[in-house]
């Protein structure tokens, strides 16, 4: 029996195994495996194996963009040819990637097969110059939708209010490529810093502050689904060391908060966790565009080592790799 004889349910399931570059080769071999290897249906498929690893997605000092892979052992990098400045990794989903360039023009692209789309600006968005904005990105599941969140503050130039802010949330439809503003009313929370959103368990979220009394600090998660915000309680960070790093173990449980404080000399302060390796290590972005691993076990910190050097990065984050395309999701 030859393979095109296979019914297609078992040349799903086999495909669905390989990494996406050995089913890219594939889908070079033969017409049929090409059709049935680019159907929507194997690209869930392979996509819900979940058996792709982390890899690393940095911007360089030089704006350019490098996809880190085997960042367990020895890390190789691989230039991603994409022209531009590159400034910003906002986040990723599913393989995508969300980039915002020095023009602040922002792009969907998949590193694996270097498909890109441009998200454009929000046509509802205020061009001021007091104005500031954050973005997320992330999957309704309910809509088959990725979606672009971008929430914005603008100055209300009242003088008898001078700290009032107005604040807005616009969301990006990438299947329909439609903007449009959401209710922000029941979001009465501040973001005090310029940083994206993360997307966990269908929705994104930013670390901010109530503006009730003393200012408590509280994750607001904006619903993909239901197009709202909810809060959920941020960790009790009062007696925290120089750098403490929390991880929720339970989704939305107060009490599965769990912590652990990097010790160890370093030249450079802690800016943010990127990601695990494993359950003792973790890679961390310093004040000096480097990169560092803290294995939690010995409390000590190394230096990342990329292609035999030392890692620098101007901005990161984290993808794993897939055949998702952003422009067959427009299509």
């Amino acid at each position: 029996m030859e393979a095109g004889d296979l019914p297609q349910e078992i040349l799903i399931d086999i495909f669905s195994r390989l990494p996406p570059k050995s089913v890219g080769k594939c889908r070079c071999l033969a017409k049929l495996w090409r059709k049935l290897l680019s159907t929507p249906q194997f690209i869930k498929s392979h996509l819900t194996r979940k058996t792709h690893q982390e890899n690393l997605i940095l911007i360089t000092p030089s704006h350019s963009v490098h996809s880190i892979s085997n960042i367990k052992d020895d890390a190789i990098s691989r230039k991603l040819e994409l022209p531009g400045d590159w400034t910003e990794v906002v986040g990723s989903c599913d393989g995508l990637i969300f980039l915002v360039n020095e023009d602040y023009e922002k792009f969907l692209v998949n590193p694996i097969t270097l498909q890109q789309i441009t998200v454009p600006n929000s046509p509802l968005a205020l061009n001021r110059r007091e104005s500031f904005s954050m973005h997320g990105f992330g999957y309704n599941c309910s809509s088959d939708d990725y979606k672009v969140v971008t929430l914005s503050y603008y100055d209300t130039d009242n003088e008898y209010e001078p700290d009032c802010v107005d604040t807005f949330v616009d969301v990006y439809s990438v299947k329909r490529g439609v903007w449009k503003r959401v209710d922000s009313s029941p979001f009465d929370h501040a973001v005090p810093e310029l940083s994206p959103g993360a997307f966990v368990n269908g929705a994104i979220h930013w670390l901010a502050s109530s503006r009730e009394p003393g200012y408590p600090s509280v994750i607001a998660a904006f619903n993909l689904a239901d197009e709202v915000f909810v809060g959920i309680p941020a960790p009790d960070t009062r007696g925290n060391g120089p750098t403490d790093v929390w991880i929720m173990k339970e989704y939305g449980s107060v009490d599965s908060w769990t912590k652990f404080s990097i010790h160890g000399e370093y030249e450079w302060d802690i800016v943010k966790p990127l990601c695990l390796i494993g359950d003792e290590e973790v890679v961390l972005v310093t004040e000096g565009e480097t990169l560092v691993v803290y294995n939690r076990t010995e409390g000590t910190l190394r230096d990342m080592v990329v292609d035999g050097g030392l890692a620098v990065v101007r901005d990161g984050g984290t993808f794993v790799e897939s055949l998702v395309s952003p422009a067959f999701i427009v299509a």
